[in-house]
Order: structure tokens, then sequence, then C-alpha cells
């Protein structure tokens, strides 16, 4: 008990406090090294817990400690590089893919990584892994997707056909439970994603990254991700009379694409304004889980 005590007052000297592990996708595994990410898809975030154990042999906690945090800084770019990787940019590519055959982009990719944030560095509660935990934006001009923005965007195109409508705040789809998969036979949840399309049930493309503003994209991304339609990112992005859809099912190898209803994307596309509002990215998908 005695000991515990003084090895907490250590923390406490250190500045440091005990907190719990954080889940994620474990993304390396070794001995004496792990570490996990997970994308915060509501914050817009890309977060790494990175553990290391202390070395046994060394007497002083906080050498130990020192010690302990250097090793984790040496290595924390490529953590980072290896968070990213696993991160879903569309319905067909990790960003791990983009990677693999673009030497500049993997470069611009390393030096964003290399920017990464440290938000707490502390103790495992048995004392004997210090743990720090880092994070990148996904979106702004140091976001981890800022190289993948396109330098102009082509106009959201006009459907064919008319129907009633009006001027609308934002577009609010609701894609939770399962959803027909278009084009094979089964369902899947649809899956969020830097860069999600929204199709209408024809499969005419009514979305994608190519038609939203650059300065949208470098603001805060080309949709929301809510995981209830309480989330105050609903009417913080989509304001107070959006157009609210159902989708209707998801395409693509990620399940990342959405599908709506005709009717309502020909209820977006008529009017200029509204077609505004899409290019503006005041887009909220509603995921049934945002892991």
């Amino acid at each position: 008990m005695m000991r515990t005590f003084l090895a907490f007052l250590a923390l406490c000297a250190l500045g440091i406090q005990p907190a719990s592990a954080q889940a994620g996708k474990l993304i390396v595994d070794e001995p004496a090294f792990t570490a996990r990410s997970r994308v915060d898809w509501t914050g817009g975030m890309l977060e790494v817990e990175a553990s290391r154990q202390l070395d046994p042999s060394t007497a002083a906690l906080p050498r130990a400690k020192a010690d302990a945090e250097t090793d984790i800084e040496s290595r924390l770019s490529g953590f980072m590089t290896a968070a990213l990787s696993a991160v879903i940019i569309d319905s067909s590519h990790t960003y791990g893919d983009l990677l693999g055959g673009d030497p500049a982009l993997f470069s611009r990719v390393s030096e964003l990584a290399g920017g990464a944030q440290r938000q707490a560095l502390f103790l495992s509660d048995d004392f004997s892994h210090l743990i720090a935990r880092y994070s990148l934006p996904l979106f702004g001009a140091r976001g981890i997707a800022s190289p993948l923005y396109p330098s102009r965007s082509e106009p959201v195109r006009r459907g064919l056909g008319w129907v009633p409508t009006r001027p609308f705040t934002g577009l609010l789809i609701y894609a939770k439970g399962m959803l027909p998969v278009v084009g094979a036979n089964g369902m899947a949840p649809a899956r969020p994603a830097v860069f999600p399309r929204i199709f209408d049930e024809s499969m005419t493309l009514v979305m994608e990254k190519g038609m939203c503003g650059p300065e949208a994209l470098a603001q805060w991304g080309m949709v929301g991700y809510a995981a209830s339609l309480d989330d105050p990112v609903v009417t913080l992005r989509a304001g107070a009379l959006p157009l609210r859809l159902v989708a209707r099912g998801v395409f693509g190898d990620n399940a990342t694409d959405i599908v709506i209803p005709t009717e309502g994307a020909r209820q977006l596309l008529t009017l200029p304004e509204n077609r505004e509002l899409l290019r503006e990215g005041r887009i909220v998908i509603v995921y049934e889980s945002l892991d």
C-alpha cells in the first residue's frame, strides 16, 4: 500500500495522472511497444495512443519515464503514418492504398504526420508503461486530407425533371442500420469515409468531392458525421431546416457511398440555392457506428 501511494506521489510530481487506455485499431504490437489508432469522425481528428514499457532495470521513475518518452517520440512519425494508412478515404481506397503508388504523396503525408500534437502523457495504472496520446486533424490546412483536395470544383449538376421543392438549410441523411448493398446481394452498415459519394436510386451521381468547394473542404470536409439525430453537428452544419432523407442503400467496396431517394435528389438539385448548399458541404450523415 505504501509503495503504491509513493508511486502515486511520484506521478503527481511529474505532472502526470493515471488514466484508462483508449480503444482503437491495433497498429503496432511489439514486446515493449503497442500503439492503437482511432478516427474521431465527429471531431475531425485522427488519434493515436502509444504505450512504451518502462525499463525495469532503471531504478528512478523520472529517468525511466524520460527514456520511454524519448523512445516514443523517436517513432512517432511511423506510428502516425501507420494510423493514417488505415483511414478509409472513399468507396475503394484507404489512405494506405494511395500512399503505396505515389512517393510524392507519401512524402507530404509523412511531413503532416510529423506535426502530430501530444494531447496527454501518463503512466499506466500499474506504473509499468508510459502512455502518450497524439492527434492530427482530418481537415484544414494541416489536415491529413489536405493533399487530396481538388484545386478547383466542378458545378453540382442539376438533375433531369422537376419536383415541388423549396430552399433548405442543408441535407441530413439518416443511414443507420443495415442497408442494401447496391450491385451485390447482401446488407451492410454505412461506413464513414473522408470523401463519401452520394447517388440517387438510378445511381446518378449527386455529390462527390470534386463538386465541393475547395474552401469548404479545407474548413470542415465534404460531410459532417453524426451518431444520432440529436447530435449538435446536425444543426451546426445542416441548419434548422435541412432536407431530411433516409438512405436507401450503400455502394462501393467499403460501403461508404450513400444512395438516397431519387425524389429527394431532385428536391436538392432543382434550385440553385440548394445546389450551393451541397457545394458548401452542408451535409450531415447519421451512421450506425462511427468506429
